[in-house]
């Protein structure tokens, strides 16, 4: 999500999205019987609640049954009525056994909704086929779904089961749930968002809200909804069908791996606006779809002509776009934007229109370099989408890698002293002090942090300064994404990519950058002598920790410049660095592009 999606604390407990991205971030402070649907039948906010406090770590594979198994593929036979507000439908989950045996199925579903049964299906998921099968028994235990197989399956061994369900879903705020709104017109317009509740707050999965490491291979989604609306989902629509009277269905086809919370669905009555891309590195045009509501469909096509240039840009630094076999969408939603995996969110402003008609635009100071939402949205289809953290302490590979991709837009369009300047908005978000690594085994509501976006984009910024060589610096990136793409990474896959595309060891950075908290203040003089620049410097962390920095001092010798790159470590540093002449124009010239607090006199 957004860094504007920063929850902070409220008197009731409960969470507010965090609209100023200037004031930095906020941080969070006996079984029922078989066959029987939940023991535990609670109203919504009631269950939500005892789901953030019962809820624990993902812990070690041996430890949770839902680590047994790796799942293949989801397929979502769903029928949306906006009317009742109410979703309903079946699920399939297919799976393979990755330990010795394997006798139930554990998934993750929150405990509001009504199962109303489990059943064993004959063979693998397609898209269409029927989802019936062998009644099996199970259990709905808080939000812990347990579907018992007939026999115990040896590792190696697949299975596939159905889950029939029901309810009535609601939002938990304005950004994160269900929600059932009405269009400017009085429309129905259905969306979800799910990244800090799981993807089991709306359907039966092994939730990447406790294991980010399973990414199922390919998805379906057959969406049903009244006649006049439009359903969309991820990946490509494969066909529409009639689904009785006033009803029509939308068959949706993933057949890309993804995260749960980046599934999504959304019904409204939909402007389908179609085009085609041709983008560097895939052979083929990529469709290139956004559906938007129909009051909003001019305003629409002025905004989303920025998108081929920031897919180029994307495309360019990291790798061509991910999913060129799907689609890449947008569809506007009611809530501001979310990355679902070529079904990005988007509810911002359209900030190019309200320039070219002169509306007024209520995030104006976040759209100052771009269209935020737009723009850091996409960048998740590369970075969270494509590339996923194979635990949630390495979170920052989904966040600090976006906000860092934002900069570069900037850089590509409008000059690196642009971005420079945006990274220096962007400064007084990072926190004294914290760590970007969230720890080991977390869920993704407990590692979340404002710190990931701000902190980790700099990191970034500050990094390719240290690298000082741009070429190895994107063929870094680059490598990067599109050797973890469609998997899961850690920060250590991207320093060894690092290593390998520089030739350098990196481990000091990342002990003091990533696992170590804070950042660096450094104070002292540069003192122009007759024939020499005399440095004494102090470096200390804002949090106790210590930090090696590259200062690049630059100056001029009877007119002409001259340059050179000193390294300062943690505590008290004087050198002196040799002149030709006596040193004028004296600076350290670098210190815009590292993260870090310096008051460094010139004398």
């Amino acid at each position: 999500p957004s860094l504007a999606e920063s929850r902070t604390p409220r008197s009731d407990g409960r969470c507010r999205c965090l609209a100023q991205r200037a004031n930095g971030p906020c941080y969070p402070s006996a079984p029922p019987p078989l066959r029987g649907g939940s023991a535990l039948q609670m109203p919504f906010p009631c269950a939500l609640v005892a789901a953030l406090l019962l809820q624990a770590p993902a812990g070690a594979p041996a430890q949770d049954p839902r680590a047994h198994y790796d799942v293949q593929a989801y397929r979502l036979d769903l029928r949306v009525d906006p009317a009742e507000r109410r979703l309903s439908g079946v699920a399939g989950i297919e799976g393979r056994v990755v330990e010795a045996a394997l006798g139930e199925v554990h998934l993750d579903l929150m405990s509001q909704w009504t199962v109303q049964s489990v059943e064993l299906l004959a063979g693998a998921l397609e898209q269409g086929g029927s989802l019936r099968g062998r009644a099996l028994e199970f259990r709905h235990d808080s939000d812990r779904l347990v579907c018992v197989l007939p026999q115990a399956l040896a590792r190696g061994g697949s299975f596939a089961v159905a889950v029939a369900y029901s309810g009535k879903p609601k939002a938990a705020d304005s950004f994160e749930g269900f929600h059932w709104e009405k269009t400017p017109s009085g429309a129905p317009w259905v969306s979800t968002s799910c990244q800090g509740q799981g993807a089991h707050s709306w359907w039966p999965c092994k939730a990447s809200f406790f294991h980010p490491e399973d990414k199922h291979e390919r998805l379906f989604v057959n969406l049903t909804v009244p006649a006049g609306l439009y359903g969309v989902a991820n990946g490509r629509l494969t066909a529409r069908s009639a689904a009785g009277s006033g009803w029509e269905t939308f068959h949706w086809r993933h057949d890309y791996p993804c995260e749960t919370y980046a599934v999504a669905i959304a019904v409204a009555p939909y402007v389908v606006i179609e085009s085609e891309l041709e983008l560097e590195g895939i052979e083929g045009p990529v469709p290139f779809i956004y559906y938007v509501l129909p009051e909003h469909e001019e305003r629409a096509r002025i905004q989303f002509a920025e998108v081929p240039r920031l897919l180029e840009v994307y495309g360019e630094a990291f790798g061509p776009f991910p999913f060129p076999a799907s689609k890449f969408g947008l569809v506007e939603t009611s809530f501001w934007g979310m990355e679902h995996s070529t079904a990005i969110a988007y509810g911002s402003t359209f900030p190019a229109w309200c320039r070219a008609t002169g509306a007024p635009d209520r995030y104006a100071a976040r759209n100052r370099y771009f269209d935020y939402i737009l723009v850091h949205e996409v960048a998740h289809e590369w970075w969270g989408n494509a590339v996923s953290a194979a635990d949630w302490g390495d979170f920052w590979l989904h966040e600090g890698f976006a906000t860092y991709a934002e900069g570069v837009f900037v850089e590509a369009t409008q000059g690196r002293e642009r971005a420079e300047a945006y990274f220096q908005d962007l400064r007084r978000a990072v926190p004294r002090r914290g760590r970007l690594y969230r720890g080991k085994g977390l869920t993704s509501r407990a590692a979340y942090s404002g710190i990931l976006y701000s902190k980790g984009a700099w990191v970034l910024n500050t990094l390719r300064t240290f690298v000082d060589e741009d070429e190895a610096w994107w063929r870094s990136l680059r490598s990067f994404n599109l050797a973890h793409r469609f998997g899961n990474a850690t920060t250590e896959d991207f320093r060894a990519v690092l290593e390998r595309e520089t030739g350098r060891p990196w481990k000091t950075f990342f002990e003091e950058w990533v696992y170590g908290s804070g950042y660096p203040v450094v104070t002292g003089a540069l003192r122009a002598g007759a024939d020499s620049i005399e440095v004494a410097l102090e470096v200390k962390g804002t949090d106790g920790g210590g930090f090696h920095l590259p200062l690049e001092i630059a100056w001029t010798e009877d007119g002409e410049p001259r340059r050179k790159r000193v390294e300062i470590a943690p505590g008290t540093n004087e050198l002196s660095i040799p002149c030709l002449a006596k040193p004028a124009a004296v600076e350290a010239a670098n210190t815009r592009r590292l993260l870090g607090r310096f008051e460094i006199r010139v004398e």
